[in-house]
């Protein structure tokens, strides 16, 4: 019965989220420890049916829209350079590291490719998150994670256009791959420029009678059909929506409205359906046969960041402190890395042993961000050019 299923899945990730945030951690690490306990590796109570499929690919698109909306545009046109090599050498040396130690392993190169760059991704939520906790919202430190950590989610999703497309047609085609650079180039720039030049003349249509939010989901919902339609992935789709749809376009009290609907539907409701379904397609047998494998992963994904970003956040003029704060924040890994993941899944790219190693290493490199983060914030706050 699917409303008993539901019942008892959200009253496991209930129960989770209380766990985990009671000892600081991430509320998802508790939505996916509730689908182990629940799902089919411990107690069996519930199974992935099609419903929860439903929701939870209702999920990803959900959670993709929300952090379209977290990001400012201007940010990511204005960012600066620091902001642009941080997320290019965390990006690089992922991939570069990811792929390095998979072809090591024998994977063959779509998987190597895959898994680096699941491992490049860094959470703009998480990483919002523990600015707030640690009271470096307004430190040039976070600005500078913030905007880097953007422009690296949508690095990511480039890639994974590519991938994907190199998946569905067996070979790489270097004129296929330019040009799905070309159409995600020419779809985030349309999108834009319609954006800021004719969304003033759909204003009173959105604020009249409160329709905000339903006129913001049928919108998200047309800009991830159209991507799907082009070759792209829908969450390109998705995440643009929310981009699209920035604060500056609507009246304050209106856009909170939306963006406080779009936050509770998704990490209230369909966000840990799809964090708790994940654990249903985890093998903790992975830790066992593919041992030595994950712990180089997980070396390599800590690693990239904290060189690739930290040293080149030194080397564009930030202190030793603040350097090696960027690179452990940029390591703080979820949602969209999981998202990332289970695409790969579903599209055979990689396995389930895989998967597991990459939801694994998720969780273990965010935990080191946060507990490395905590002693370091009080010296982030007094440094110097904040």
């Amino acid at each position: 019965m699917f409303l008993a299923d539901l019942l008892i899945l959200l009253t496991f990730v209930w129960l989770g989220r209380k766990v985990f945030q009671r000892f600081g951690l991430p509320p998802l690490f508790g939505e996916v420890f509730a689908g182990v306990i629940a799902g089919p590796i411990i107690l069996g109570l519930v199974e992935e049916t099609e419903a929860i499929k439903t929701l939870a690919e209702l999920g990803i698109f959900m959670l993709m829209f929300h952090s379209g909306l977290e990001s400012d545009p201007k940010d990511l046109f204005k960012a600066s350079k620091k902001a642009i090599f941080i997320a290019l050498g965390g990006v690089v040396l992922s991939v570069v590291g990811g792929y390095g130690v998979a072809t090591y392993f024998g994977y063959e190169i779509e998987t190597a490719l895959f898994i680096g760059m699941s491992l490049s991704i860094t959470a703009v939520a998480i990483s919002a998150r523990l600015f707030k906790d640690l009271k470096l919202t307004k430190t040039r430190l976070a600005h500078t994670v913030m905007t880097a950590a953007v422009m690296t989610e949508i690095a990511v999703l480039v890639l994974l256009s590519i991938l994907l497309d190199l998946h569905q047609n067996f070979e790489l085609d270097l004129k296929r791959v330019a040009m799905d650079l070309l159409k995600f180039v020419a779809y985030f720039g349309i999108v834009f420029y319609v954006g800021s030049h004719y969304f003033k003349y759909l204003y009173k249509i959105v604020y009249k009678g409160n329709k905000g939010f339903t006129f913001s989901i049928l919108l998200a919902l047309t800009l991830a059909v159209v991507a799907e339609l082009i070759g792209l992935h829908f969450i390109i789709g998705a995440f643009l929506a929310g981009l699209f749809l920035h604060q500056e376009i609507f009246e304050e009290e209106v856009y909170n409205k939306i963006e406080d609907r779009v936050f509770g539907l998704s990490y209230s409701f369909l966000a840990p359906v799809f964090f708790a379904s994940l654990a249903f397609h985890l093998d903790f047998s992975a830790l066992s046969t593919h041992f030595v494998f994950f712990v180089a992963i997980f070396l390599i994904a800590l690693i990239s960041k904290i060189v690739g970003s930290g040293l080149v956040a030194y080397w564009t003029g930030m202190n030793k402190i603040e350097s090696l704060g960027i690179g452990l924040a940029m390591n703080s890994r979820g949602a969209v890395e999981l998202i990332i993941a289970t695409i790969g899944l579903q599209a055979g790219i990689i396995d389930k042993e895989i998967f597991s190693v990459l939801v694994l290493v998720s969780f273990g490199t965010t935990l080191i961000s946060i507990l490395g983060m905590k002693p370091l914030a009080k010296k982030i706050r007094n440094a110097k050019n904040q």
